[in-house]
């Protein structure tokens, strides 16, 4: 009797060694790591739930998730993406942030699983191109994404303005409301990536293209071309037409100016219809207006481009399974998620048939507005704090700030700049 009490006890205790795991089948599960920023609602929910759907839809699979916020993200995906076990799959921006990754060889080329899996949905081609980098594709646009004015159309309707064409019918137009007792433009640059995005802007559009080439690829990088200190000044004399204190405000005091119709005009990006929608829908669905920057006349930069570039996800180059991470990438943007997306986050993906048919998905005026404006542009140039190397990016970012606070100048800025310049071509052997 003892003997089969122990016997008993010996394979029970087996069991919980090897048994504990459950089916064999389970053994052979793969687990993925996932990394992205969406620490809020209503993303974050959405993406929850797509990750429950896909390992029940794909039970050979398990997704491990980790996260950061918006403000800590680009610095912890450096140290994670260099580490002994980065994230399979991960969150990025486009250009240069992630060609630093890819020639440092972390980034997996994914031309052949395109080529590869044809039910991959097909991608607006003019939002990939911030993930290709010397014949390669690199990762995948999730969200379309630009830089627009948003306008109070009341506002607007009120003084007898319209959408302007020319950028000094602009300017004519934030006199007329400057005058009418209201704020034109309300701008937060407490995060200094609003100021760049205003530069990217203005940059493109008063420096001629093969030079912003040029230099922002650091094949010349001396920043002498008259249009970037034309850019500076630009954003310099636009501060008679904000809130004071720039620098002191973020984006949501901008946004709820703009809602309460404390200002006209906030330059922000085509996304943030999501915040305005959560923020106040009626407003958003009935009075929220949108409009490209205008047109510079006699500025020598090409006048159609339009600021913006999606974010993404790529893919590990030291993963050990590839094809799995293809497979979540292909789920990600499937129809069905597109529209999860598009319904819980008002986020229009970057796939051709929301592209070309968002007004049968959707009946919010400024999402349909928005990529009204965005297919009308030849192309989208991409964010000048992710395209810039580091080195001269932050100084932009600290310069702009200097300028809101009248700390610099744009002659002492743009020396900064061709000083950060010098030292990274330097730095890369240029």
């Amino acid at each position: 009797m003892k003997r089969r009490i122990k016997i008993t006890l010996i394979l029970v205790f087996t069991m919980l060694l090897t048994g504990c795991a459950g089916p064999a089948e389970q053994e052979d599960k793969v687990t993925l790591t996932f990394m992205h920023r969406w620490t809020m609602e209503p993303m974050k929910s959405a993406t929850e739930d797509m990750i429950k759907e896909f390992e029940k839809e794909n039970p050979d699979i398990k997704i491990n998730v980790i996260t950061a916020t918006n403000s800590s993200y680009k610095q912890k995906i450096k140290t994670v993406i260099n580490s002994s076990a980065p994230p399979d799959i991960f969150f990025t921006w486009g250009d240069e942030y992630l060609n630093k990754f890819v020639r440092e060889g972390l980034v997996l080329d994914l031309s052949s699983y395109m080529e590869k899996h044809q039910t991959f949905e097909e991608l607006v081609p003019g939002q990939t191109a911030a993930f290709q980098y010397q014949g390669g594709i690199y990762g995948i646009p999730l969200k379309i994404d630009a830089k627009l004015w948003f306008y109070n159309k009341e506002v607007y309707k009120k003084l007898g303005l319209a959408p302007p064409g020319t950028y000094e019918e602009f300017l004519q137009q934030l006199k007329v409301i400057q005058e009418a007792g209201i704020t034109p433009i309300y701008f937060g640059n407490s995060d200094p990536y609003a100021g760049a995005h205003y530069l990217t802007t203005l940059n493109q559009k008063c420096v001629p293209e093969e030079t912003l080439k040029a230099d922002y690829s650091l094949e010349d990088g001396s920043f002498s071309d008259p249009g970037y200190l034309q850019a500076l000044t630009i954003y310099e004399d636009l501060h008679q037409y904000m809130n004071a204190d720039t620098a002191a405000y973020d984006w949501s005091f901008s946004y709820s100016g703009l809602i309460n119709g404390d200002c006209a005009l906030v330059y922000d990006q085509y996304v943030t219809i999501a915040d305005s929608m959560e923020m106040d829908a009626e407003f958003t669905k009935n009075n929220l207006g949108i409009f490209p920057f205008p047109t510079i006349e006699g500025a020598r930069g090409n006048q159609s481009i339009i600021t913006g570039t999606p974010d993404g996800y790529a893919v590990s180059s030291k993963t050990k399974h590839p094809e799995e991470a293809f497979r979540f990438l292909q789920y990600i943007l499937s129809k069905k998620n597109t529209l999860r997306y598009l319904e819980s986050s008002y986020w229009v993906n970057a796939t051709t048939d929301l592209f070309e048919n968002i007004g049968q998905y959707t009946d919010i005026e400024p999402l349909i507005e928005g990529i009204k404006y965005i297919k009308t542009s030849p192309s989208t140039t991409p964010w000048l704090d992710t395209e810039l190397d580091p080195k001269i990016a932050q100084t932009y970012l600290n310069g702009l700030q200097q300028i809101d606070t009248g700390e610099a100048t744009p002659k002492q800025l743009l020396k900064q700049i061709q000083l950060a310049a010098k030292s990274a071509k330097y730095d890369k052997g240029n």
